[in-house]
């Protein structure tokens, strides 16, 4: 290697600093989605899907944030942050819809604690979102 070129990491330890940073960003969206969501079903008095609803909204908002400001900074495809931003709430919305099913039947069909069964759901619906997310929003290849 001449002096001055930089290593360039693999596909693999880039697909794993990506994922490692990805999946802490999205703890901080846990802890933002399940704050919300108690907030507004224990204080408001809002019915506990509509609560998540809007919770997940927030926390993908402040997810994206972190994600574009530290997550992908450097590797991302230049493109609008509007742009960027729609693509993401799009492919969040899929997982919202994985996310609320799974919330649904937990809570309703098996009897689960809201805000356990919020939890385990928002584990389900992350793998999708990160792996569309990655890929699609912010334009990293593999």
């Amino acid at each position: 290697m001449a002096i001055g070129e930089q290593e360039r990491p693999s596909k693999v330890s880039l697909f794993a600093k990506h994922a490692f940073k990805y999946y802490l960003v999205g703890g901080i969206g846990v802890l933002v989605n399940l704050g919300i969501l108690y907030v507004l079903k224990e204080y408001v008095g809002l019915w506990y899907l509509v609560s998540s609803a809007i919770a997940i909204y927030v926390s993908m908002t402040t997810n994206f944030l972190l994600n574009k400001s530290w997550t992908f900074k450097d590797t991302m495809v230049k493109q609008s942050t509007l742009f960027m931003y729609l693509k993401f709430i799009g492919i969040s919305i899929i997982g919202m819809v994985i996310q609320l099913g799974f919330n649904y039947m937990f809570v309703n069909e098996m009897q689960m604690y809201y805000l356990l069964a919020a939890f385990v759901s928002i584990v389900i619906a992350s793998g999708v979102n990160f792996v569309l997310n990655r890929k699609i929003t912010f334009g990293i290849r593999l």
